[in-house]
């Protein structure tokens, strides 16, 4: 079953749950903080963006999540497979950071190393950064304009089983077109919109204290039209019987699928073996080819994000078939140990 939500409403009711779980292709779910029974020190709300082509890539988050605000860069080299990763965490008390009620809003984060802002509309989303030292004594500074897609999207809401009232609400969008370019000491480089993307996840919830999660997508050309997939799976403690994330993006329009399974090795010290993905309607049938894992090992728990090559075939709505050749992209599991950080938070 994949429930859509059709009319404008709050996102939750009075008593803080979901008014009504589901995907949506428009900004229809007002979410407002305010209606949130639950104190400060367990909401969760980020906007993460990966940013980069075949050869570099970028992905930053700017997060509220509970007694800290943070900022972390991943710097991502395919060619020569190496990757920085970094990380600015303030207490809220210090930080100007506000997070937006909805995804095209504007937000600046400063710390003693690290500034960003980003400047949102519907049309476009333009980041600015600069990173003091952020690799021997050089600073990476960055400056993006995403060209946001004017057809469909995907906002999806599910509630958590665990405790009453938890919830998780997105807004997805792959292969957002992306130009800007990048400076980290002697080495510079641009992105052009014709082979460079972004991937936008913006995030609000109140989650389990401990869960994990998968998720990906990629971007490139089938069929000779422009095509992009988001996909999720095993939301551990989540109810997504109304509606999963997977959803398949070509021409502006969303071909709305149902579940897609992520077949991984997760023996495997580097997690590069190829991954295979799966669907019961066989409408999402295709296979990764690992080039690099960009592993994380943090107080939340250990994440394994890994790039590569997608090939293999999607179904559109309709029953016209595409076949996918390498077309370049990523695909992730991340655990979640909230509770540590709660347990963080002032008393």
């Amino acid at each position: 079953m994949q429930h859509e939500i059709t009319s404008p409403h709050d996102l939750l009711l009075p008593g803080g749950s979901l008014a009504e779980s589901g995907w949506a292709r428009k900004p229809l779910l007002r979410y407002n903080r305010e209606q949130i029974p639950f104190p400060p020190k367990r909401f969760k709300e980020w906007h993460y963006f990966f940013c980069g082509d075949e050869t570099f890539g970028i992905g930053f988050s700017i997060a509220n999540i509970g007694p800290l605000h943070n900022y972390s860069i991943s710097f991502l080299d395919f060619k020569n497979k190496t990757q920085i990763n970094a990380s600015s965490p303030c207490l809220p008390k210090d930080s100007l950071l506000v997070m937006p009620e909805d995804s095209y809003g504007s937000l600046r984060f400063k710390s003693e190393e690290a500034e960003c802002g980003i400047t949102g509309s519907r049309e476009k989303i333009v980041f600015k950064s600069q990173w003091k030292n952020f690799k021997d004594g050089d600073s990476l500074v960055m400056d993006f304009t995403l060209w946001m897609p004017q057809g469909d999207t995907l906002y999806h809401c599910f509630p958590f089983t665990q405790e009453a009232g938890q919830f998780f609400y997105a807004h997805k969008i792959a292969g957002i077109p992306l130009e800007g370019s990048f400076s980290l000491g002697a080495l510079k480089g641009t992105f052009d919109p014709e082979r460079a993307f972004a991937v936008q996840d913006w995030g609000r919830g109140i989650w389990p204290r401990e869960t994990h999660a998968y998720w990906g997508g990629g971007s490139g050309k089938a069929g000779g039209k422009r095509l992009s997939f988001n996909i999720g799976w095993d939301y551990k403690h989540s109810d997504t019987s109304a509606a999963g994330e997977n959803a398949i993006f070509c021409e502006g329009r969303i071909h709305k699928i149902g579940d897609v399974v992520f077949h991984v090795d997760e023996n495997q010290a580097e997690w590069l073996k190829p991954w295979t993905f799966t669907s019961p309607d066989r409408r999402f049938e295709l296979t990764m080819e690992p080039i690099l894992d960009r592993r994380t090992e943090g107080p939340l728990g250990p994440s394994h994000q890994v790039f590569g090559y997608y090939s293999g075939e999607v179904e559109l709505d309709g029953g016209e078939r595409l076949a996918l050749r390498r077309v370049f992209g990523f695909a992730e599991k991340n655990i979640y140990r909230w509770g540590l950080v709660e347990d963080r938070a002032p008393q």
